[in-house]
């Protein structure tokens, strides 16, 4: 049993095992070894609807801790709650939200319908679902000791190999969060008296819940997967049961009428910040299909970029409606500002955009990867803005909090500094991802062909090395780096690779020797040396390709991005 203590290092690694692919609930293992006993991860839950929380919590365990895959199995019918969405609508939103990169080895199980029973009846009929011998491991909260030794629980106990428990935060009184003391001594004993392994996530996720998301319910799409929250616009009826079913338990938690002009504990400038950092990520994937569309000019790239328009729209309008209370909260106010501002100068960039996007896809060569470039340089500084206009809001909060309430802290005390660090790595992945998507179909050609657009495409990835290189060093850090991005980001440097014939300057040594030994880069004498010294040759160049890879990890990082501007707006 791997008990954490307080204040102990929780960032040690984890020995890893090699990952299966297998179907819903059990389908086919890998060729040949259909009987190999298999490790699950077994997440339940209402997931009423599953948030950035229950992704980051079950990426984090597939990528690790010793499991062969991580099976959600959304409630069929909870024991107390009767107001939960419908079955088929949370099933399907589950899968939504792990359809995305780095969700490799999780899914999703419909057992307990099958079933019609929870937890111990739905543990034992899953495990038959696999190859004899194989081990389940229930993935849960710390409040899980709080039951485990009732009848049910021990039931249910019966049915597992162990546990993987997250250190949760939970609400005391009033608005205050707090995390649960361990009692080592305690907990050994229950493990021993249930025969249970009990394992820890290593590394603080940052705090997510549905408090969160009742604290700020004219942004509540922010706190979600987009894909979940694509499927949700798509679908009134489930948005309003959603509301009414969030305005009620807010009823219940806070019964006390505040007045109109009180400063809303958390709420207003909760809501801002986190529009601020969903604003961010419309106006970087926006910026990208820009790119492509004036690149290649096709139906399809015209359709993808009317598609990102009406999502950023989207977003804009609930800025746009927001009668949110900041008084107090003077760079929340102006975060709000610039926010609302985005409309005015976005709406004339399209203008131009399109007026000129005729010329663009006719240019070719190094002028007209410049020219549609430049179009799109225009987002760098506007979103250089609203991040530092969220930093200074979130700080905001953080300082007024820890000024008026001394007995409490933030939970992540360096939130606004991890945040700033975070989005700004985001960022340079973006920008790497625009500049590419300028160059378009024929920028494998281009490229070999100009030295000054070699040159400031390996400027651009330099920026992006040294941000991330600051981003995962980070010392101060109690936040695990996911290693799912870890994977995409070298996905990414082979992108850059096949783009170049060779590796940017700025790429470690390491990562380039990593690469060549994975055979995801080959290594040819025909084709010229890279700035590492390794002869190189490069397989065709996809810009599109290119921006799913890009934007695989730029989405992996909005999930933590958003729990870090939720995880600074919550106290301990």
């Amino acid at each position: 049993m791997n008990v954490p203590q307080d204040g102990d290092d929780e960032t040690r690694p984890r020995k890893q095992m090699r990952v299966s692919t297998m179907g819903d609930g059990g389908g086919d293992v890998e060729k040949g070894e259909e009987d190999r006993p298999m490790t699950i991860g077994v997440f339940g839950g209402s997931f009423n609807p599953i948030h950035l929380g229950h992704v980051l919590l079950a990426i984090t365990t597939k990528q690790t801790k010793p499991v062969d895959k991580v099976v959600l199995v959304p409630v069929f019918k909870h024991a107390v709650k009767t107001d939960l969405l419908p079955y088929e609508d949370r099933v399907k939103m589950c899968e939504l939200a792990m359809s995305g990169a780095g969700a490799g080895g999780v899914e999703v199980s419909t057992i307990e319908r099958d079933v019609g029973e929870s937890n111990a009846a739905m543990l034992k009929a899953l495990k038959q679902r696999y190859p004899p011998n194989s081990k389940l491991w229930w993935i849960c909260g710390d409040d899980v000791f709080d039951w485990i030794e009732r009848p049910k629980g021990v039931a249910t106990m019966k049915e597992v190999t162990g546990l993987i428990v997250q250190r949760r935060l939970h609400k005391g009184s009033g608005d205050r969060f707090f995390k649960a003391p361990i009692n080592e001594s305690k907990i050994r004993a229950m493990a021993d008296r249930l025969s249970l392994e009990i394992d820890f996530i290593y590394g603080e996720l940052p705090h997510f819940s549905s408090t969160l998301v009742r604290r700020a319910p004219g942004s509540w799409r922010a706190f979600l997967p987009q894909t979940v929250s694509r499927f949700l616009e798509s679908r009134p009826d489930l948005i309003a049961q959603l509301h009414a079913n969030l305005e009620a338990d807010a009823q219940k938690e806070q019964p006390k009428t505040k007045d109109i002009n009180d400063v809303d504990e958390n709420g207003p400038s909760m809501s801002c910040v986190i529009m601020g950092v969903e604003a961010m990520h419309m106006l970087q994937y926006e910026r990208g299909q820009t790119g492509l569309w004036l690149s290649m000019g096709t139906a399809q790239a015209e359709a993808d970029l009317v598609e990102a328009q009406a999502q950023t729209d989207t977003v804009l309008g609930e800025i746009a409606s927001s009668e949110e209370n900041l008084l107090g909260f003077e760079e929340a106010l102006a975060l709000e500002m610039e926010l609302k501002a985005i409309s005015t100068w976005l709406k004339h960039d399209r203008k131009v955009a399109k007026k000129r996007s005729p010329a663009l896809v006719r240019l070719t060569g190094p002028q007209g990867w410049t020219e549609r470039y430049a179009l799109l340089e225009k987002f760098n500084t506007r979103i250089d803005v609203i991040l530092g206009a969220t930093i200074r809001a979130l700080s905001e909060i953080l300082a007024f909090y820890d000024g008026t309430d001394k007995t409490t802290k933030s939970h992540l005390e360096n939130a606004p500094e991890l945040l700033r660090k975070w989005s700004e790595g985001k960022e340079s992945l973006g920008r790497l991802r625009a500049f590419v998507c300028a160059g378009g179909p024929t920028a494998f050609s281009v490229v070999r062909n100009s030295f000054e657009l070699r040159q400031r495409l390996d400027h651009i990835i330099e920026a992006k090395e040294r941000k991330i290189t600051i981003l995962l060093s980070s010392g101060e850090q109690n936040l695990s780096t996911p290693a799912a991005l870890l994977r995409i980001l070298e996905q990414v440097t082979a992108a850059e690779w096949s783009l170049m014939g060779c590796f940017a300057r700025s790429t470690p040594l390491p990562l380039v020797h990593k690469l060549l030994l994975s055979n995801q880069v080959k290594a040819s004498p025909q084709s010229g040396e890279s700035s590492n010294g390794v002869v190189l040759s490069s397989p065709n160049f996809d810009v599109e390709d290119f921006f799913a890879t890009t934007s695989g990890a730029i989405d992996l990082m909005l999930t933590v991005v958003k729990a870090l501007a939720a995880a600074g707006c919550a106290r301990a």
